[in-house]
């Protein structure tokens, strides 16, 4: 059963219930993408998880248990993550509000990192990956505007490798949690 930081909107009683059932291993990426699709949870359901920081992106947690975390990340204008994967990890999640900018990385042969594509999301859409798929999140709209993400991780995603696209490198990277 999973630790609640508080109380749960009613809104992810599905998407809890089936990570609840897990008893190991990790959730099945497309079972996370469908449940995220059909919830109707809206940045309105978990405003009392929202917490913004002006140094970074900051990572609230809503649930947790040792199969997997749901986190609500909050995003000021210009903040974005590092340039990173999902070590051995499971990762979908869903815009609430605002525009969520993706870029999408192919590791070069010799260790570096080099765009792929990009792609902006908007409320209600989904964006899901794992492992060694490598990517950065941000938001890119002008000042002042928020851009709220619900998270969720399987197994709870605590490090992940993170990369530079000046020289390829890469190490390992401790999330911040406000």
């Amino acid at each position: 059963m999973s630790t609640l930081t508080r109380p749960a909107p009613a809104a992810l009683a599905p998407l809890l219930d089936y990570l609840n059932s897990l008893t190991d291993g990790r959730a099945d990426l497309t079972v996370l993408q469908q449940l995220l699709t059909e919830s109707r949870v809206t940045v309105a359901d978990v405003a009392e998880f929202l917490h913004f920081e002006d140094r970074s992106y900051c990572r609230n947690l809503l649930a947790e248990s040792p199969w997997f975390n749901v986190l609500v990340l909050c995003w000021k204008s210009g903040q974005r993550s590092p340039i990173h994967d999902h070590a051995q990890s499971v990762c979908a999640f869903k815009v609430l509000k605002g525009v969520c900018s993706e870029v999408a990385y192919d590791l070069r042969p010799e260790g570096g990192v080099q765009p792929a594509r990009q792609h902006d999301y908007r409320t209600d859409e989904i964006i899901a990956s794992h492992d060694s798929e490598t990517h950065e999140v941000s938001n890119l709209q002008g000042d002042g505007a928020e851009l709220v993400t619900l998270h969720v991780y399987s197994p709870p995603l605590k490090t992940m490798r993170v990369y530079s696209p000046q020289n390829g490198a890469s190490a390992e990277w401790r999330a911040p949690e406000c």
